[in-house]
């Protein structure tokens, strides 16, 4: 598997993966496109090739200081999903909430809504 970021960063088939990912404009001669190669090989460990593979800043909070009293729109304003589109978007979902990235909200819980 490629995706080994906290158990083998530098594992030569992720790096390969990185190297393959990253694309390298068309003005580097071919010396410092390998310049580049090595410099992005040396910092494998800091390329996350998943959403599984971010790993949370210690400390990080996301705390916004909005007061009690303020009221924000809790209304939808979303046109249907085509069935591909649903299948999408619940995948997308589901990786994020697997990775911890988000986690599942009772709809009575909700504060606002982003259009």
């Amino acid at each position: 598997s490629i995706y080994t970021r906290t158990t083998d960063p530098f594992n030569p088939a992720r790096v390969a993966e990185i190297l393959r990912l990253v694309e390298l404009g068309p003005d580097l001669a071919e010396a410092q496109r390998e310049e580049v190669r090595v410099m992005l090989s040396s910092y494998a460990d800091i390329f996350a090739l998943a959403v599984s593979e971010v790993t949370p800043v210690e400390g990080a909070v996301y705390a916004p200081k909005i007061p009690e009293d303020v009221k924000f729109s809790t209304k939808i304003h979303q046109r249907p999903l085509t069935q591909p589109q649903a299948v999408y978007l619940h995948q997308q979902v589901d990786i994020l909430t697997e990775a911890g990235i988000i986690r599942p909200i009772h709809p009575r819980d909700v504060k606002c809504v982003s259009p």
